[in-house]
């Protein structure tokens, strides 16, 4: 995660003589787009350049070696390295006194575009070959941060068990990439960190550490730390293992999909299967544009909603009828539509690539009775930039729904901030939604989240001493 380097640029940016009259929001979209106009030609240079050096991690003996060549504790001469790759990564990096080199997660996938600021001075660290993954008696998963989620599920499912949750939108996502990309995981009962007991890591300080516990439920006590790190946990630590719960595997389960005219029959439905006390393991929403890239060839109503339910063979049945009674409004049902999870991984896998050449630009967080509202907005914003709008949701248990708007555009840097102004623009109008993004965070000026920011800010300066772990780069 970058929101602590991104937000300590721009705010060390407008002190620049040069820029200081330039307002805040436009400083932002500069340095979004690498406007050349706006900032001077060396901001643009640290803007544009890559990490110095990818490696590509297989245990954490490597990984604590350069953490801790990095933070001063180890000499560089015992990375171990061929005389030629010694040379090249100490000329690459810089390696030196009084010079702060950073470690930085490489993502698998992203859902939407990287942090603003990239960490020029380090090491990205690709944990591709880092995919192991221990199911322990099926009551856990303790999973390397390279292993896709997809590899997860189905090593799960072939214990009888099941990874609690799945993506809103279905890419090819790392589990690593849940802590420090924007892997959408979910579930209807609950979010991501959630499900999460523990995170192995190496500190700043090269050494193993463990945040939680994995023996134990997640109702126990200990949790509050955890739980108030794992958004931020690559800002002090690399996370190399992360321990989650598994659900049981039901007798017999089933993927119902109703259809529906329009977003306010879709809403209505949704609102009531809120209301009631059904549990289904996750509940998905697509319109039609979205479902065209899910299922192609297959025809689709404007809205789909989509949910796994399990149970025993001899009352699924029963289920099924309760659901039919709450979600009420549908035009068609079909209960023979495979689990889109439980397909062979290379059908998977095209399906994610169908997906990713939409263009993302974040998470809208909003109550089941606005989705007509935001979906007209939508449209209207896709109608004023020429570029048709779809949407991914899911639902949770306490009302909210997830959206994903997608966009058939080109991902050029100043199409993505348009899009993304765009949609700030349009959830403002809408009570109760939130905008959740990596820009949006920058436009957030208000005193609450300063001052939360600067807390941050001191906290990772005074226990993240060596500052190897996504050093605060400043322009």
């Amino acid at each position: 995660m970058g929101l602590l380097r991104d937000w300590t640029f721009i705010e060390e940016a407008v002190r620049i003589p040069a820029l200081r009259e330039v307002v805040r929001e436009a400083l932002i979209k500069a340095v979004f787009t690498r406007d050349d106009r706006v900032l001077p030609r060396g901001i643009i240079a640290d803007l544009s350049r890559a990490p110095a050096a990818t490696v590509k991690v297989k245990d954490d003996a490597e990984i604590r070696k350069l953490v801790q060549v990095f933070n001063g504790s180890e000499s560089s001469v015992n990375l171990g390295l061929a005389p030629e790759d010694y040379h090249y990564f100490r000329k690459e990096l810089g390696v030196g006194k009084d010079r702060d080199v950073g470690v930085v997660p490489k993502p698998r996938v992203l859902l939407t575009y990287d942090w603003l600021v990239p960490e020029p001075r380090g090491v990205q660290l690709d944990f591709g070959a880092y995919r192991a993954v221990d199911l322990d008696g099926g009551q856990r998963a303790i999973a390397q941060v390279g292993a896709t989620w997809k590899d997860v599920y189905d090593a799960a499912s072939e214990k009888g068990h099941l990874v609690p949750f799945v993506p809103t939108v279905p890419l090819d996502f790392s589990i690593g990439d849940g802590v420090w990309g924007d892997a959408p995981y979910a579930s209807y009962r609950a979010e991501f960190a959630e499900d999460v007991n523990a995170l192995r890591t190496v500190s700043a300080y090269g050494h193993r550490t463990r945040l939680g516990f994995e023996e134990v439920s997640g109702e126990g006590a200990g949790y509050d730390l955890l739980h108030a790190i794992l958004p931020l946990a690559d800002e002090f630590l690399v996370p190399t293992e992360v321990a989650f719960r598994l659900v049981p595997g039901s007798a017999a389960r089933r993927t119902l999909t109703y259809g529906y005219e329009d977003a306010a029959k879709a809403s209505a439905a949704l609102d009531k299967l809120a209301g009631s006390l059904r549990t289904p393991h996750w509940v998905h929403m697509a319109d039609a544009g979205a479902a065209g890239v899910l299922r192609p060839g297959v025809a689709a109503e404007a809205f789909t909603v989509q949910l796994g339910i399990g149970g025993t063979a001899a009352g699924l049945a029963a289920r099924e009828k309760a659901y039919d009674a709450l979600l009420t409004g549908y035009k068609a049902k079909a209960a023979d539509v495979p689990n889109p999870f439980d397909v062979p991984a290379d059908v998977y896998r095209k399906a994610a690539d169908r997906v990713g050449r939409s263009l993302f630009v974040g998470e809208v967080r909003m109550p089941i009775k606005a989705l007509p509202a935001f979906v007209e907005r939508a449209k209207a914003l896709g109608q004023h930039v020429s570029a048709r709008p779809s949407l991914y949701a899911s639902l949770r248990s306490s009302g909210t729904l997830s959206a994903f708007p997608a966009f058939e555009s080109s991902k050029e840097r100043h199409r993505v901030y348009e899009l993304s102004k765009g949609v700030a623009n349009a959830v403002a109008e809408i009570p109760g939604a939130t905008f959740v993004s990596r820009i949006a965070h920058l436009w957030d000026d208000s005193p609450g989240f300063r001052r939360r920011m600067e807390i941050l800010r001191k906290l990772k300066l005074e226990i993240d001493a060596p500052r190897v772990i996504q050093p605060l780069v400043v322009p």
